[in-house]
């Protein structure tokens, strides 16, 4: 991979952020009311209901390439989690890394009981029909299908999600890439509730990416 493209990164703020999506490659929170969530009587009725606010607010986004996979971003030097930690700020981040399928990539065995029961919730809310209907909107329980890596600081918890480790997923996100400039996709995150004790679910925090460019993805340096 050619090395002259290299730029600065301030991980966590090499994506613009546009609320009103107005701005080609750039990021906002979704509305929670898009996605449907395990509601108090879910062991019950089995019904599903709107999700009315996450329980974290997004502050940033990247979109990065690499010849090779990148891990442990918010424990990098210059991110906005250790900009805050050096301020001595009371924030935590959870960061969700989703690594695409052209890393090179090392397989890992351990699966942990949080991957059993981490969700993504997608929607491609603007875009091809035939990726609509590839991607869905039904939730994923990741840890199931891909393996999820974790990692970890005093300000932040890190979930590195290999794309790369399933078939299934590496087809879905190829497909996904050739729509790519064209498309809105809206994702949330949540834990799963298992048990009266767990429910309702709440999101952690909702993501809206609009019209994504891979050719202006930063090349990261290192």
């Amino acid at each position: 991979m050619a090395r002259d493209d290299f730029v600065p990164c301030c991980y966590g703020t090499t994506l613009a952020k546009d609320p009103t999506c107005t701005l080609a490659c750039s990021w906002t929170a979704a509305d929670p009311s898009t996605f449907l969530i395990r509601g108090e009587n879910y062991l019950q009725n089995r019904k599903k209901v709107k999700a009315k606010s996450t329980l974290m607010q997004m502050v940033g986004a990247d979109w990065l390439k690499s010849d090779k996979r990148e891990d442990d971003l918010g424990g990098r030097p210059g991110s906005i989690v250790q900009k805050y930690a050096a301020q001595g700020g009371s924030e935590f981040f959870f960061i969700v890394n989703i690594q695409g399928p052209d890393a090179q990539r090392e397989l890992y065995e351990w699966k942990s009981e949080k991957g059993m029961v981490f969700k993504l919730i997608p929607y491609i809310s603007k875009g091809s029909w035939i990726v609509k209907q590839s991607v869905g909107k039904k939730a994923c329980l990741i840890g199931q299908a891909l393996e999820i890596n974790y990692f970890h600081g005093k300000n932040y918890l890190e979930l590195g999600i290999d794309i790369g480790s399933s078939t299934v997923a590496r087809g879905v996100v190829s497909l996904v890439l050739g729509y790519l400039n064209n498309l809105v996709i809206e994702m949330a995150f949540l834990v799963q509730g298992n048990t009266s004790e767990e429910l309702p679910e709440y999101l952690l925090g909702t993501c809206l990416l609009n019209h994504l460019d891979a050719s202006k993805a930063v090349l990261v340096n290192q």
